[in-house]
């Protein structure tokens, strides 16, 4: 059976009022499994780690100790309504690389003599990306969930967020929201039940889960598209991979419907840029007509076991060595 725990974990950070408690994490093994490695998920946008339950508690089941974690912003994290969507002034990009770096040092102390993977989902996968140019040589393999690859005049926008980051940065701006909103759903507007959540899945089951859920798709302030924006482009300007071990196992999984991998597009040019520049080992798995959250799309169960399947042959891999 598996064991859970959840509380906060203390890290050092730059600005520790962001999260004062600490960012709130969960920690799932299963006991009568023989350990294969650890895995860090990282969530997406406006949403929290508990929508991860399930997925980890299937990794946990086959041998992994997998820690979820809510960003700053978000989940329960955030210490009330005003801190959700909001990051912190002082370089935010920074605090949400080293937190994740902070979490992986985590579990690496608690499982030394075992391989060591990380798994980022939307935000997460760009977040990932940015700790990969840093510290990819400390893991053994990473899966990049509903990615893509750069967005066209991200920097233009970029340039705007930076000013409207200085003058309002707690301001939840509706119309930046609302185009957010708009760029992701533009294929979709015409289904008849078509409503702000299309972009994320096929599933409409899905969609309202996460309409329901007082902790998802809460308005991003300007500090955190921003931050966002400045993540983004780390993780997809020219160059971005060389940075990262060539010799890192890295999986791509999309839906072939995620406007967020440009529809099949950015995960292909995401794929060929790595193989371009000599990786070893780049798979990429797609689900036709599945959209952004593949994980919580109807046959989530078949990609938790893709999933699995490709971290038990690197894990595999590891203890070979």
């Amino acid at each position: 059976m598996s064991n859970t725990s959840t509380g906060h974990i203390k890290v050092k950070s730059i600005q520790d009022t962001a999260a004062p408690y600490g960012l709130y994490t969960t920690y799932i093994t299963q006991s009568d499994k023989e350990l294969k490695g650890s895995v860090l998920v990282l969530h997406g946008m406006q949403e929290h780690s508990g929508r991860y339950i399930q997925f980890a508690e299937y990794l946990a089941s086959v041998g992994f100790a997998v820690l979820l974690y809510d960003h700053i912003g978000h989940g329960n994290t955030a210490t009330d309504d005003t801190a959700q969507g909001y990051f912190q002034q002082e370089r935010p990009q920074e605090r949400l690389i080293n937190d994740a770096i902070a979490l992986h040092h985590y579990l690496k102390d608690k499982h030394p003599d075992h391989p060591h993977f990380i798994i980022g989902h939307s935000m997460g996968s760009f977040i990932t990306r940015c700790v990969l140019q840093r510290i990819g040589n400390e893991f053994d393999g990473s899966i990049w969930i509903g990615t893509g690859a750069k967005t066209p005049g991200a920097e233009a926008f970029r340039a705007l967020l930076a000013l409207l980051q200085k003058i309002s940065p707690r301001k939840r701006s509706k119309l930046i929201n609302g185009i957010f909103s708009k760029m992701n759903n533009t294929k979709f507007r015409h289904e008849p039940d078509f409503d702000d959540t299309s972009w994320l899945s096929l599933s409409k089951t899905n969609r309202k889960r996460f309409q329901e859920d007082p902790l998802c798709g809460i308005p991003f302030t300007n500090n955190a598209f921003y931050t966002l924006l400045t993540i983004l482009l780390t993780a997809t300007k020219k160059g971005w991979q060389h940075s990262i071990p060539k010799s890192l196992p890295i999986l791509l999984v999309s839906g072939q419907d995620d406007p967020i991998g440009g529809f099949s597009k950015g995960i292909e040019k995401t794929e060929k840029q790595l193989k371009e520049s000599g990786f070893q080992e780049v798979d990429i798995i797609t689900y036709p007509k599945k959209r952004h959250e593949i994980l919580q799309e109807e046959n989530s169960i078949e990609v938790f076991e893709a999933i699995a399947q490709w971290l038990l042959s690197h894990a595999k891999l590891h203890l070979i060595q």
